[in-house]
């Protein structure tokens, strides 16, 4: 069903929040156009099918959370959480002579996250991203979610881009009125893109000096993961204290969910920041919602009419010729290049 999506079939994409599916509660959600079942069953595990009854196309629906059971809404075919046909209402005799089944995919939840892979066929998969580095009780998480109205490789481009910080979140993130400038190395593997972001005694983000005292010494790092998924990392006086980790996750043509997983440890402080970042967030998604939508529209009707590129665009074209390279089932090179670039903010 996803072949049209190359070798990307053989990653994790995250598919929803965990906090989505409740005991027995089901969800649909497209995925690269496609529609997925997914439901929470009664011993709380999640499964996910295709949503399609392989008889005459009919969506399902979970009819039995106990033993995960699900049914065809228009003849009341049934299916078992493996695909398997074991009921046909109006022909039980022929059960046992149909070959049909309707794929089931693998699920994983991590992090908040529920993971599916997509590939019925490979059994030697790995695991989805670990997010090790913040998983010290030390550090305390927010998770959301938001739509957008644009593709997945504009979002995570939005998401790794930092010259956009001081234009669109203004004063929430870095403050226009004071530039900072900036040493940047990108660094680029066949499966990931790495930026980071040099030392320096840049002013971010809101009441920092307050709770951390001045002349803070900041560096950051922005890193493209296959297929979809950005992490954003910020040290403070070269302690880890801030991730951005998103998966930014296409429903159909135009739209995208970006799954967004904040951590942050800043000590006593953890409280008071746990009770501002959802409203953070929030203001945020909504800036790149805006801003996003507004470039997607016009994307659609200058298709012809090139970008003109400075050089701290390389990491997104860099990004773009890892995913085409999978998506068109190219071989990619397990080569490491590096660049250096200055930058103001």
């Amino acid at each position: 069903m996803f072949n049209k999506i190359g070798e990307l079939i053989n990653y994790w994409h995250v598919i929803a929040l965990s906090s989505e599916l409740e005991k027995g509660k089901s969800l649909k959600r497209n995925l690269y156009q496609v529609p997925v079942l997914l439901w929470r069953d009664k011993a709380l595990q999640v499964h996910a099918l295709l949503d399609v009854c392989s008889h005459k196309k009919a969506p399902l629906e979970v009819c039995d959370f106990a033993q995960n059971h699900v049914l065809c809404q228009y003849h009341g075919w049934k299916y078992n959480d493996e695909g398997r046909l074991i009921d046909i209402p109006s022909s039980q005799h022929l059960i046992h002579k149909m070959k049909c089944k309707v794929d089931n995919y693998s699920i994983i939840e991590q992090n908040g996250f529920v993971w599916i892979y997509l590939d019925t066929e490979n059994t030697s998969k790995s695991s989805p991203e670990a997010l090790s580095e913040v998983s010290s009780e030390n550090w305390k998480h927010y998770q959301t979610s938001m739509l957008f109205e644009t593709n997945e490789e504009l979002l995570v481009e939005n998401f790794m881009d930092a010259t956009h910080t001081p234009m669109v979140h203004d004063k929430l993130i870095r403050d226009n009125d004071k530039k900072t400038k900036h040493s940047i190395t990108i660094t680029q593997t066949s499966e990931t893109v790495h930026v980071s972001y040099a030392e320096t005694n840049e002013k971010i983000g809101l009441g920092l000096d307050w709770m951390l005292g001045g002349n803070l010494s900041v560096s950051h790092t922005d890193e493209f993961l296959m297929p979809n998924l950005v992490r954003v990392n910020y040290y403070i006086n070269k302690i880890h204290r801030f991730q951005a980790f998103i998966a930014c996750t296409p429903l159909q043509d135009g739209q995208t969910i970006a799954f967004v997983r904040l951590s942050f440890q800043f000590k006593w402080f953890n409280l008071l920041i746990k009770l501002v970042i959802p409203f953070l967030a929030k203001k945020v998604l909504k800036q790149d919602f805006i801003i996003t939508q507004k470039q997607f529209a016009n994307m659609q009707i200058f298709k012809t009419q090139p970008d003109q590129n400075i050089d701290y665009d390389a990491m997104h074209n860099k990004v773009k010729k890892i995913r085409n390279n999978k998506i068109n089932n190219l071989p990619t090179r397990d080569e490491t290049t590096t660049q250096r670039i200055d930058l103001t903010l």
